[in-house]
């Protein structure tokens, strides 16, 4: 992507314009399965054996929405005692995804009244895959955590799609910015949910359902707050939230309240785009 003469594009507004892309990105290129990662600056979060779990609260369930997922770190470093991911999967495996190479992604969107041009590359596409040797009540979480109380199941991440190098270049008029983030850089996810039983301890699988992907709402990192300890002890740790006074905000009024429908409904998403192109490399897909 000839993108030499553009200056440098905000992660901000970075991630408002591949809000614009990333469900017809990932479905075209993983399929309509795979979740895409919310937010280009917390996609380290979005790796292999990451938990997420829902935001506390009463409120969204009342109104009849779903509580919002945050990411809250490697389910190696959330167990009690040290697990090595090695007792958590009986193997992980590397391959490519379709052709291993590059994707390249155009679209152009109206925003704010003015067309908007946005380019995509992925270099060096590639999938990585747990395959969990979890028994019911093998591992527990760390009882320190903020947000376990009350907490009644989490996902798992299983399986990642990953890429060496992305690059979003966004082209307004006569103005060009363009963001590199290097890799390895998880693009997109697939995820299990486990129950949770006293004293966090991790149950048996339970079904996906609908919600994910259609009707999740994300939060930017970090948004869990931890609750106020009790006056005769001491927080135990560190949270990893304690920067709570920074909130996620919705990028666009849309994803507030997501409907019944899934949103890749979207009748814009295949509006003036380039189908999205697999180059450079004809290596066929193994379990290398």
């Amino acid at each position: 992507m000839a993108d030499g003469g553009a200056s440098a594009l905000d992660i901000g507004e970075a991630d408002t314009n591949w809000a614009l892309i990333k469900d017809k990105v990932v479905e075209e290129c993983f399929g309509p399965a795979v979740v895409p990662v919310p937010f280009l600056e917390d996609a380290a979060a979005y790796d292999l054996l990451s938990v997420l779990v829902r935001r506390p609260g009463r409120a969204a369930r009342l109104l009849g929405r779903a509580r919002p997922l945050v990411p809250v770190g490697g389910l190696p470093q959330l167990a009690e005692r040290g697990v090595e991911p090695a007792e958590l999967a009986c193997c992980t495996q590397e391959y490519s995804a379709r052709a291993r190479g590059e994707a390249r992604y155009e679209e152009t969107r109206l925003v704010e009244g003015a067309p908007c041009h946005i380019r995509l590359q992925l270099a060096n596409v590639h999938k990585k895959v747990a395959f969990l040797a979890l028994r019911p009540g093998q591992v527990a979480l760390r009882p320190d955590l903020p947000w376990l109380r009350g907490l009644r199941s989490l996902y798992l991440l299983h399986e990642v799609f990953c890429c060496s190098g992305l690059v979003l270049a966004v082209t307004r008029g006569q103005a060009q910015h363009a963001l590199h983030l290097p890799g390895p850089c998880p693009v997109a996810f697939g995820c299990l949910k486990f129950g949770l039983g006293p004293h966090g301890l991790l149950g048996p699988q339970k079904p996906v359902g609908p919600a994910l992907p259609a009707r999740v709402a994300w939060l930017k990192l970090p948004s869990l707050e931890p609750p106020v300890p009790p006056t005769n002890s001491s927080p135990k740790g560190q949270s990893p939230f304690r920067r709570a006074s920074r909130r996620g905000k919705w990028l666009f009024t849309r994803n507030r309240a997501q409907p019944a429908a899934p949103s890749r409904g979207d009748p814009d998403r295949h509006a003036m785009s380039l189908p999205l192109l697999q180059s450079l490399s004809t290596e066929s897909e193994s379990d290398g």
